[in-house]
């Protein structure tokens, strides 16, 4: 599939505390105040926006931001940072309220995927597949790349096991409990099958990969979804594709995420052993062969992939540790303990690991190193801010945007989803829309007729 649609999920951690660090609500109050405008605006805490995007509280009162579909991983990726700024500024809201109510505690929400007491959260990505191809296939080939992509694209973190606090690629590597699954939390799968297209059953199906971390990066959120795309292209091509089946996916995701050399000795499904390196390597070099010669975007990734990988091959860290999450973090933790004397055991890691992950502009510290130059800032401000409030213009979601924004505009009471688009009021008749590359439609042209004639306004679209 040389065009195809993706999403990403991003559930955010959450937590409200007061000045002296302790707990000030409870999750579920704390939730309650963040989305009272969401809620207000839209008589539900689960709403398409303008952009297309859906914005939720999913189950453990987690905000959740699922970006519109795509078929450019990097419109995904600023779709994915204007999720962090609409969250942001309901964050801002909601700490406005509680200190104008003298109430001593501030909400702060974390793009990360483990808290301070070992729970798990996900960042789920979605890919659309031709129902036609053999879904079963998949699997085979996708679960060695998956298993070994953290050594690019993972948030990096600190672990303890027996052998004392070690720096990881992952923290969520250690909370994948089998490689293939329909549940999503009860086993936590690298690969979801629940087969939910939101599409035309009979044409697609979606893709759901559950294993991947919280990026903050914008280059290590690219890399999770364009080399991924090329790799089902590669699979789907029907051609001679190395078999480097392993045989314990889940036991080889944990060693993967502890071996920063990359290495280290996995076994295959065969009775050999690759390693991780090897293992992305091998990718990369089928992944070339599918890439268009004249596409900058994907020699771009190609050539991005390559540097991620002399990195962790070489130990030289210069280049990513500017780039991507896991080695930025890597080098800002190994300064701060030698700054102060510490081990990365210390309390202090842990705090700045989660400050790291804090989406607050002036608060957070990613954000902080951005503005110094010691983290990646690729999609102009100007993009951004469009995502916010503008679908994508290549997909379905250009199409539900545009309703989104009319019924918001004029006062207009509407309930969309990803397929269907309609009015609530009697009589009115849905409008499906099961093809996700779809832009133009004369039903949709008829609805929105309908939303102006109706008229009336008053309020602006939330939250723009």
């Amino acid at each position: 599939m040389k065009r195809r649609v993706g999403g990403l999920e991003t559930e955010f951690g959450l937590v409200c505390v007061r000045s002296d660090g302790t707990r000030a609500l409870e999750p579920e109050a704390a939730a309650r105040e963040l989305f009272r405008p969401v809620v207000a605006r839209g008589r539900s805490s689960n709403v398409f926006l303008t952009n297309a995007a859906r914005l939720y509280l999913d189950v453990g009162s987690h905000p959740e931001f699922a970006t519109a579909e795509c078929d450019d991983w990097w419109d995904l990726v600023a779709q994915d940072r204007a999720g962090e700024r609409i969250l942001g500024e309901l964050v801002q809201d909601a700490n406005e309220r509680l200190a104008a109510d003298a109430q001593d505690a501030r909400i702060h929400l974390l793009k990360n995927n483990v808290d301070s007491e070992g729970n798990s959260f996900g960042s789920h990505e979605n890919y659309l597949v031709d129902r036609r191809g053999e879904f079963t296939r998949l699997p085979r080939y996708l679960l060695p790349f998956l298993v070994t992509r953290q050594i690019l694209t993972g948030a990096g973190g600190v672990v303890r096991d027996e052998d004392g606090a070690r720096f990881v690629f992952s923290r969520r590597s250690d909370h994948m409990w089998e490689a293939v699954s329909s549940a999503t939390t009860r086993t936590r799968p690298i690969i979801n099958t629940r087969d939910e297209p939101h599409g035309d059953p009979g044409r697609f199906r979606r893709l759901h990969v559950i294993v991947g971390d919280s990026t903050m990066s914008e280059a290590s959120t690219h890399l999770r979804f364009a080399t991924t795309d090329l790799v089902l292209r590669a699979i789907e091509s029907g051609r001679a594709l190395p078999d480097l089946t392993l045989r314990d996916d889940i036991s080889a995701i944990r060693a993967v995420a502890r071996d920063l050399s990359g290495r280290a000795p996995i076994p295959t499904a065969d009775g050999g052993t690759t390693s991780a390196l090897e293992v992305q390597q091998r990718w990369l070099d089928v992944a070339a062969e599918h890439a268009e010669p004249g596409d900058r975007d994907e020699q771009d990734t190609l050539e991005t992939w390559q540097r991620g990988l002399d990195a962790v091959r070489t130990g030289d860290r210069a280049w990513a540790a500017l780039h991507l999450d896991w080695a930025i973090k890597e080098r800002l933790f190994e300064q701060v303990a030698q700054r102060r004397g510490v081990d990365l055991a210390d309390p202090a890691i842990e705090r700045l690991d989660l400050a790291y992950h804090d989406i607050d502009p002036e608060r957070g510290v990613f954000a902080a190193l951005t503005r110094r130059g010691l983290a990646p800032s690729i999609l102009s401000q100007e993009r951004i801010e469009r995502a916010r409030t503008v679908a994508p213009t290549t997909t379905r979601a250009h199409l539900r945007g545009q309703v989104v924004t009319a019924a918001q505009d004029n006062g207009v009471d509407h309930v969309v989803d990803w397929t269907t688009l309609r009015l609530t009021r009697p009589g009115a008749m849905p409008v499906q829309l099961l093809d996700p590359f779809t832009t133009e439609s004369a039903e949709v042209e008829a609805l929105l007729a309908e939303i102006r004639a109706a008229g009336g306004a008053t309020e602006p679209p939330l939250p723009a």
